[in-house]
């Protein structure tokens, strides 16, 4: 009887040292970042939504990186250049000559009233009158209704300066480049111009915004902390409509590389007696 039983017993101990190996080898590891390090030029969401182009990421904190900038045609953005890199608990992102609305304030038709009353504008006293509210047309941008006061202008010669002679675009850059390196990063920001004025950007480590506006508003170097333990710096969110159009430059997340994965050790099975 009891040669009978060692078979059951080896095939036993066997099937032991087959659901040992299996719990090994599915064994959770570590607590490697769930995300690698990465950096995107452009994203964007809304009517005009947009990818993050060009996109890296490094999973296993080799240096990666990109130039292949695609944009979809639109009315809305255009970047000449970008260029991302992600490594080691590393990234960073270089853009060149961002345009926002090019052209559009251009196609505003002035009314007749606005037209007659900035031409009339008094020697002194101007900066004292009201901004008139009046509905602007369809700028063919993904935005909600406008009138004059929804413009970031204090007075009525602003509006008509803006509105007779318009700037090129809503915003213009000339550069933005992001870097991260571990729980620290930094962002440089070339000439701003928002609807032909210059923007000065303070040089602080902390997140700037400019005042909020129905037609456009900006938050500069906003840094995030994630859950993960990884950390994203985005150089530039430009908010458009209230949250109409949402679009994002320059973004870099470091974090550190997965760690490798252990090789399962077999049990061993026993030999039969």
């Amino acid at each position: 009887m009891r040669r009978q039983l060692v078979p059951t017993v080896v095939t036993a101990a066997a099937v032991a040292g087959v659901v040992a190996f299996s719990l090994v080898a599915s064994a959770p590891i570590g607590s490697a970042a769930t995300r690698p390090s990465s950096a995107y030029a452009v994203s964007a969401s809304g009517q005009v939504p947009v990818d993050k182009t060009p996109y890296v990421e490094s999973v296993d904190g080799k240096q990666k990186s990109s130039s292949a900038l695609e944009l979809p045609d639109n009315p809305l953005l255009d970047v000449r250049a970008g260029t991302v890199t992600a490594g080691n608990n590393s990234a960073s992102v270089e853009l060149l000559d961002i345009s926002v609305g090019g052209g559009i304030l251009g196609q505003i038709p002035i009314p007749p009233d606005l037209k007659k009353q900035c031409d009339a504008l008094p020697a002194t006293g101007a900066n004292d009158l009201p901004i008139p509210d009046i509905k602007l047309p369809d700028l063919g941008l993904p935005l909600p209704p406008l009138s004059t006061k929804d413009l970031p202008v204090k007075n009525l010669p602003d509006l008509c300066k803006l509105l007779l002679t318009p700037p090129t675009s809503l915003l213009g850059i000339d550069a933005v480049n992001v870097w991260c390196s571990g729980t620290k990063g930094g962002i440089d920001i070339g000439a701003l111009t928002l609807l032909g004025q210059t923007i000065k950007i303070p040089s602080t480590t902390q997140t700037f915004s400019t005042p909020a506006n129905p037609l456009i508003a900006l938050t500069v170097n906003e840094q995030t902390k994630n859950a993960d333990g990884s950390f994203t710096v985005t150089g530039l969110k430009i908010d458009l409509g209230n949250g109409a159009q949402v679009i994002r430059l320059a973004s870099a997340t470091c974090a550190k590389p997965a760690a490798a994965k252990p090789t399962p050790k077999p049990t061993v099975r026993p030999t039969p007696p």
